[in-house]
């Protein structure tokens, strides 16, 4: 059953509302970053990036979901099928992008540390 245009844009609404807790600690996080920016700005600069871009993937894939596997699933035999690879490939783009993105927010995490001496 396809959804009509308020429908999907109630859907929206409400995956973007579950995701609030994220993005205000995303939101929270940046600002931080933003305050620590003249004594660590390269660690300031990718925790920025790094953030922004989780933000942006945050509601971007929320609408990517909500309307992507609806130009591809038409009634039919094959329904469950398309579905299930649309999905898949929605999953792989998610997930990977993702993970890029948690590597530029571990990479500043380890930027610019100073090693530990060894005590003997």
């Amino acid at each position: 059953m396809q959804m009509d245009g308020p429908d999907k844009l109630l859907d929206l609404l409400k995956q973007i509302v579950e995701q609030l807790p994220s993005l205000l600690t995303m939101i929270a996080c940046m600002i931080f970053a933003i305050t620590r920016w003249k004594r660590l700005p390269k660690v300031s600069l990718l925790v920025l990036i790094s953030l922004a871009l989780l933000f942006v993937h945050g509601i971007a894939f929320s609408i990517i979901y909500n309307w992507v596997p609806g130009w591809f699933v038409k009634p039919g035999p094959y329904d469950a099928a398309v579905m299930r690879n649309v999905y898949l490939v929605l999953g792989l783009l998610s997930n990977g992008s993702a993970a890029l993105i948690f590597a530029i927010l571990l990479g500043a995490i380890f930027i610019q540390r100073e090693p530990v001496e060894q005590r003997g």
